[in-house]
């Protein structure tokens, strides 16, 4: 009789270390409110989300977005209350506490201006004495902080992309960096279309670079996922799934 009940027995304890061995790891990534890349609003959180989850699923990681500012996901992700932030563009303040993945995707960033004011320029030189908004925390590129800190930028920083286009409609900054799909969908929702005609922006681009996964150097499985998140994007692009996430017209 006793044999007869620890079959079953048997079985079943083999059975849940079967489905231990093989169940779903998750991580959990703080983000923030950045249309048209990511958003609460939008169908899988947006196109960068995507190709996220994308990467990580063909590693059978499962992920769990959180959305938040963009200063508190990168804290949240620093203290390890949350495994990792995305997307982030790689700067020297930001390498010290965390590591980076390969490039989720590459952006632009150019000037927006009034369509009434008359602007032009193709070296830093050009930009003196203009009064230049921007963000705080938003990365500009190597090139525009040299200039900045040689004194050739005349820089006034706003909590918000939001607060720097109002500033740009009153004339209390004359040009303002941003990247051109999103400067255009936050005109597109945060504005009437008789305001956002009169938005338009320099063809010339101030900032290329690439936005990444970000996870903190004291948390302890910080290269596991780089390496494995890594792993999932190199698949992705292998099987010619990566490119159908980027938006039309980018």
């Amino acid at each position: 009789m006793m044999k007869k009940l620890l079959l079953p027995l048997c079985l079943f304890i083999a059975s849940l270390g079967a489905f231990t061995c093989f169940a779903q790891e998750t991580i959990r990534i703080a983000t923030g409110e950045f249309p048209p890349y990511y958003s609460q609003k939008y169908k899988n959180y947006g196109p960068t989300p995507a190709i996220v989850v994308q990467a990580f699923a063909q590693v059978n990681i499962k992920v769990e977005f959180g959305f938040f500012p963009w200063n508190r996901s990168l804290e949240l992700a620093k203290n390890n209350i949350w495994d990792a932030t995305c997307c982030w563009f790689e700067t020297p303040e930001w390498g010290a506490d965390f590591y980076y993945s390969d490039a989720v995707r590459v952006r632009e960033k150019i000037f927006f201006h009034l369509k009434s004011y008359p602007f032009d320029w193709q070296s830093f030189d050009d930009l003196k004495g203009l009064r230049i908004g921007a963000t705080v925390k938003y990365s500009y590129g190597e090139a525009f902080d040299a200039a900045n800190k040689a004194g050739k930028l005349l820089i006034e920083q706003a909590p918000s992309n939001e607060m720097n286009l109002k500033k740009l409609f009153v004339g209390r900054i004359d040009i303002f960096p941003i990247d051109r799909q999103m400067g255009y969908q936050l005109l597109a929702d945060s504005f009437s279309p008789e305001k956002t005609q009169l938005i338009t922006h320099h063809p010339k681009i101030l900032f290329t670079d690439s936005v990444k996964l970000l996870v903190s150097k004291k948390h302890p499985k910080n290269q596991y996922f780089i390496d494995k998140f890594n792993q999932g994007l190199k698949m992705l692009k292998e099987k010619g799934e990566y490119e159908p996430f980027f938006i039309k017209g980018q």
